[in-house]
């Protein structure tokens, strides 16, 4: 609990600026050895420079699994004068982030298709990869139960939400699918995860079925290098192919059809 209060406590601090630089000098080995995955490497950076292009000062935004808060503190930096939403399950996260982002409304629940509850397996020793499966890796877990949430129904009172970001450890789907009101409404841009098959498959479902769910509600998907370089947007072919070594990335965007992509980089 101290470590995740001190981590949280350097979200968005020139603490946290300094360790990330840090943490780049010092894997410069694991890079050299591995240059097949630099999109991989560059991902983080090419989703702040995303993200300042698609979030304007006034944006509403939702941030579902919000964790520690660091897209929370991206957000609310991008769009101070939006009001915004985060749902987070677990019990002392949620604490933390309602501590820090007084301002934001904090939903302590996990999300789903459906509304009811569930078993949420925390990860002690590593609690970004905590989620609705059981971890795979031989960690400390505890589990306990946790208030299942749709987006539809927890956002059914709000006048306009613009972006939504979704990294819920391959519950992605069953979210979305619990969204399809906010999704039609509004059509916000989406920032999600997608991780492999077999961690997909977990939840019952593969990566084309996601690529799927987006087509059918005329959103386009981009990888991150795609989008900064504007090229064109993904097929079922090369996203189900950047979801296999060497990935492109473990974030997409999901933007409505309509949307001009430039080149930025």
């Amino acid at each position: 609990m101290l470590k995740l209060l001190v981590k949280q406590m350097m979200v968005d601090t020139p603490i946290s600026r300094v360790g990330h630089r840090l943490r780049w000098i010092s894997q410069t080995p694991q890079r050299m050895r591995h240059p097949e995955l630099w999109d991989l490497y560059l991902e983080e950076g090419r989703t702040t420079l995303a993200l300042e292009t698609l979030i304007a000062p006034d944006h509403n935004c939702v941030d579902v699994g919000a964790h520690i808060g660091s897209m929370l503190a991206d957000i609310r930096r991008l769009a101070p004068q939006g009001t915004h939403i985060a749902f987070e399950p677990a019990p002392a996260k949620a604490r933390l982030l309602r501590k820090k982002f007084s301002d934001v409304r904090i939903v302590q629940a996990a999300t789903a298709e459906e509304a009811g509850t569930a078993l949420f397996y925390d990860d002690v020793d590593r609690p970004g990869f905590s989620g609705l499966r059981r971890p795979v890796d031989d960690s400390t877990i505890r589990n306990y139960e946790v208030r299942l949430v749709t987006l539809d129904q927890e956002l059914a009172d709000v006048d306009r939400i613009d972006f939504i970001k979704i990294d819920v450890e391959g519950a992605e789907l069953p979210t979305l699918r619990g969204a399809e009101v906010v999704l039609k409404r509004f059509k916000p841009v989406v920032l999600f995860e997608c991780g492999t098959n077999p961690q997909l498959e977990r939840f019952g479902y593969e990566r084309a079925e996601l690529f799927d769910f987006f087509v059918q509600r005329e959103y386009q998907l981009y990888s991150m290098v795609d989008f900064v370089f504007g090229r064109a947007p993904m097929t079922s072919e090369s996203f189900d192919k950047a979801g296999t070594y060497p990935y492109r990335g473990f974030n997409y965007l999901a933007l409505p059809w309509d949307t001009e992509v430039s080149r930025l980089l």
